[in-house]
């Protein structure tokens, strides 16, 4: 990651801002120390991963971007993450009484390459594509809070391990953000997951369409496929394929003078030919062989 010359906030008063990038021995990793004197700040997009770690005071943030505005706290020790190529607004929400100045805030921005946050995310054996972060803040339990303090004082140190040691702790804090998110989508989409999986099972003998199961999930046709596919590692069309040949495979162990034709119908099959085709694809066997052999 070619070290860009300015990804920290830049400021409405920036002859105040204190800004020190630290020289780094990974291309992936950088550290940037920033003193942030006022209350109102820009923070230009860039092409990486910006996880800032707030070391100083807690205050209130009003966030906005291109479609959003929001308030989110920013307390100390928190995390805040910044996607590639998102340009925000911020704006201190805490009143301050009269005379009395807003305290200075004092952060700490990892900038990640998408190659690291990539590994980091297939490290965890979720698709790469899928895994992302939007901007947030979160607030760190113990596990983030002292990895983000052990990547803060290996870079500091300038990477005394080298920089393959930097890169791990910081895959370890990427894949830790990535974890809790990824368990959030999970527990989100198991409620709607959960009725389409039993709407496939008691409707295998007949069509079973991806608008039908949108419809079921609550979800538009793209959204529903793409969280089909992160909840559970198949299309909607592979896994409707798979749940009739165990319809299959039981009924072909269970009723062994059931004609070929009438198995086919009940797994959602519209011939027997048909159902022998898709049966030996799967199975390597035809739906005879495969009930001798069992």
């Amino acid at each position: 990651m070619a070290q860009p010359q300015s990804s920290t906030p830049v400021f409405v008063s920036p002859s105040q801002l204190v800004r020190e990038l630290l020289p780094s021995a990974s291309p992936h990793v950088a550290l940037a120390l920033v003193h942030v004197p006022g209350p109102s700040h820009h923070i230009e997009p860039q092409p990486y991963y910006r996880i800032t770690f707030n070391i100083g005071p807690s205050y209130g943030v009003e966030a906005s971007g291109e479609r959003f505005t929001r308030s989110l706290a920013f307390t100390r020790h928190a995390l805040m993450v910044i996607p590639p190529g998102v340009a925000l607004a911020h704006q201190a929400s805490n009143p301050q009484p009269p005379g009395r100045r807003c305290k200075p805030g004092r952060l700490a921005t990892f900038r990640i390459s998408r190659e690291l946050f990539s590994e980091s995310a297939m490290a965890l054996g979720l698709n790469y594509r899928h895994a992302q972060l939007e901007h947030m803040i979160v607030a760190t339990d113990e596990v983030l809070r002292l990895l983000a303090q052990a990547l803060l004082a290996d870079l500091r140190a300038l990477s005394p391990d080298g920089a393959e040691a930097t890169e791990r702790t910081a895959m370890a804090l990427v894949g830790r953000l990535l974890l809790r998110e990824h368990r959030k989508l999970a527990a989100a989409t198991a409620g709607p997951m959960a009725k389409v999986q039993a709407h496939i099972d008691a409707n295998l003998p007949g069509t079973l369409t991806l608008e039908q199961l949108a419809d079921v999930a609550g979800m538009s046709l793209f959204h529903f496929c793409r969280v089909f596919r992160d909840s559970l590692g198949q299309t909607p069309h592979q896994y409707i394929l798979a749940r009739r040949m165990e319809q299959a495979k039981r009924m072909l162990w269970a009723h062994s003078g059931t004609s070929m034709l009438e198995i086919a119908l009940a797994c959602g099959f519209g011939s027997s030919s048909h159902f022998s085709a898709q049966f030996k694809r799967h199975t390597g066997q035809t739906p005879l062989q495969w009930q001798r052999a069992h």
